[in-house]
């Protein structure tokens, strides 16, 4: 069954004979379009037809990446013809579909009042959804895994590149490009996020993005980042030291090491994302460092870097194989510095398949 099936058969259940989809991720996933650009596209489903609607822009980059799939390229010329017009032109004045849903997330008010307003329709006349496609997406495909295998390696290999580089007297920032460009020369299509990279004091910010900061002996260094092939993204955090450790810093690397250890352990097929949450929420609230702990244990990642569901201690969904999680504890001290151990695991039938494998131990860079 294809994507585009798979989500033909939502329709009976939401109520709707068609949705148009506006969000690129679910776009790409659904279609093989591909553009960071938000808006450039839409896909219509509408009865048992699909139209990928762009314009003169993108019309050949259409017909390549959506080359085989089960639809309609429809080059829409801006000036003379509106989205909701030519909505109305593909659907509801053709018959095809009568009940359209729309992605209230990954749309405007004032853009689908637009839409609304150009078929004759109060804005209330169709139905919001949200995360139908992405619920679709939460189960990886072998093709997905494949993907994401390689945006790992590449992040295990630049990371290493990286770490033979750091000295005192380099800024952060010239860190953070250093590792950019091992990713771009390994074959990563881009960051799969803007990098973080924290030293020292500044560690203890989850998401401290690189400063002018020049690293000096005895940083704790915190350092989150991912590679990205076909649009699958990795997620890695690693917290390395500058010099020798001190003994506080040992302890606090010590207690996330086993905090994450304890997290990958945890995680199953069948039980909820919120029983590893609390299991090493439950851990890190019996050590001296309990109030300076991260909430949340990780997330679902794929063609978005963070994708639902998420590892906290509220969220139910029950885990399934082909999910793919990360798992990143971490410590967080205010005036001191932090440490995070992130790395990204796949959900198997029987037991877990950890992607990201560059060294847990902490290291000491001389």
């Amino acid at each position: 069954m294809t994507r585009l099936h798979k989500l033909q058969k939502t329709f009976f259940g939401l109520g709707i004979d068609g949705m148009l989809i506006t969000s690129m991720p679910n776009l790409r996933y659904l279609t093989g379009f591909a553009s960071d650009e938000q808006g450039v596209a839409s896909l219509l489903h509408a009865g048992d037809h699909a139209f990928l609607i762009t314009d003169y822009r993108f019309g050949e980059q259409a017909q390549e990446q959506c080359a085989g799939k089960e639809m309609e390229i429809i080059v829409r010329d801006r000036a003379k013809e509106s989205l909701g017009q030519t909505i109305q032109r593909l659907a509801l004045g053709s018959g095809r579909a009568r009940r359209l849903g729309f992605e209230r997330d990954h749309i405007s008010y004032s853009q689908w009042q637009a839409i609304a307003v150009d078929l004759a329709l109060d804005p209330g006349g169709f139905k919001p959804l949200s995360g139908i496609v992405e619920k679709l997406r939460r189960k990886k495909e072998p093709s997905e895994l494949e993907h994401m295998r390689k945006a790992a390696r590449i992040a295990d290999a630049s990371l290493e590149q990286l770490l033979s580089k750091l000295r005192p007297g380099m800024t952060e920032r010239e860190a953070a490009v250093a590792l950019e460009h091992a990713l771009m020369t390994s074959g990563s299509e881009g960051t799969a996020f803007p990098t973080i990279f924290a030293s020292g004091p500044r560690s203890s910010r989850p998401h401290g993005m690189p400063s002018d900061r020049q690293l000096r002996t005895g940083d704790m260094i915190t350092i989150d980042f991912g590679a990205v092939i076909e649009g699958y993204r990795s997620d890695m955090t690693r917290t390395v030291v500058l010099g020798r450790a001190s003994e506080q810093q040992r302890e606090v690397y010590g207690l996330v090491k086993d905090a994450q250890k304890l997290g990958v352990d945890s995680v199953m097929a069948g039980i909820p994302c919120s029983e590893p949450a609390t299991i090493v929420a439950d851990y890190l609230s019996k050590t001296p460092y309990a109030r300076f702990a991260g909430d949340g244990l990780g997330h679902a990642i794929g063609l978005e870097t963070h994708e639902k569901p998420y590892f906290t201690t509220s969220d139910d969904t029950i885990i399934e194989p082909g999910f793919v999680m990360t798992v990143e504890p971490g410590i967080y001290i205010p005036g001191w510095g932090g440490v995070r151990i992130e790395d990204d695991i796949v959900v198997q039938a029987e037991g877990i398949e950890m992607l990201t494998q560059f060294p847990r131990d902490l290291i000491e860079i001389a």
